[in-house]
């Protein structure tokens, strides 16, 4: 099931009529992932309004359900059993949908920011915890098998870990490449090749330690920091399926892609 990606199969009767579904999960019976899971989801989306003009980015809507919904879906389905969501701009309707977490069969419990605090302030406010804490923005749809992440965190004895995604960017014009006033070379709209952050991220609990108290605080200055002080942050690199709901030609792939069943 795991190498085909298979995460429900039915269960039928003698007369071969489905009467229900098992997960994964119900299969093997040691299948929780020891890490707590933190989904950032306090952004107002001002780029995808009008859409967020009423609702939390997260809790737009994507194939009929909310982005939120699915993560938290994808992070049961995993094994992770505990899911802290962190939320500022209208917090209520997030909190209102999950509750508890129960009924998506997960402890779901909330950090409500008073203030925007960037993409890891509100980290700040989390109880001490001696797990990794896996953390994931809250407008990603992804199929990234956090377990691999974990394991390749603990091989590398990293400190931070960092998903990361190749991303093609097609210069549309020809690059002259020179050595002082010399013309080298022509390269007739070259693709360049970077890695880019894919917004999900392992931390162990000392790393939670330089985040500041009540104050805005963004992921880049938290990797900077760990790098300028010697510590050990990785990338791990995301090779399945991954979208960054960010604008509205984001949003109509994402519905796209739900609809074909790619995400």
């Amino acid at each position: 099931m795991k190498q085909n990606d298979i995460r429900h199969i039915p269960l039928v009767d003698e007369k071969q009529s489905v009467v229900g579904l098992v997960t994964l999960r119900e299969l093997i019976a040691d299948d929780t992932l020891p890490i707590q899971a933190v989904v950032m989801a306090g952004g107002s989306g001002t780029r995808l309004r009008p859409l967020t003009e009423n609702l939390p980015k997260p809790m737009v809507p994507v194939g009929g359900r909310p982005m939120l919904e699915r993560i938290i879906e994808q992070l049961r389905d995993a094994g992770v059993s505990r899911v802290m969501v962190t939320t500022h701009y209208k917090s209520e309707l997030i909190s209102n949908h999950f509750g508890d977490g129960q009924g998506f069969g997960v402890n779901i419990s909330y950090v409500e920011e008073d203030k925007p605090m960037g993409t890891a302030g509100g980290l700040s406010k989390l109880e001490p915890s001696d797990d990794p804490i896996l953390v994931i923005n809250g407008d990603i749809l992804t199929r990234v098998d956090f377990r691999a992440m974990l394991d390749f965190h603990v091989e590398h004895k990293a400190e931070m870990s960092v998903a990361v995604r190749r991303h093609e960017t097609q210069i549309p014009y020809g690059v002259i490449e020179t050595e002082d006033e010399r013309i080298t070379q022509v390269l007739e709209k070259p693709i360049v090749n970077h890695f880019i952050n894919a917004g999900i991220y392992l931390l162990n609990p000392a790393v939670f330690k330089l985040i500041p108290e009540n104050d805005s605080y963004d992921m880049p200055e938290l990797i900077n920091r760990l790098i300028n002080d010697g510590r050990t942050v990785i990338s791990f690199p995301v090779r399945e399926y991954w979208l960054d709901i960010g604008q509205h030609k984001d949003y109509m792939r994402a519905e796209e892609d739900v609809r074909k069943g790619k995400a």
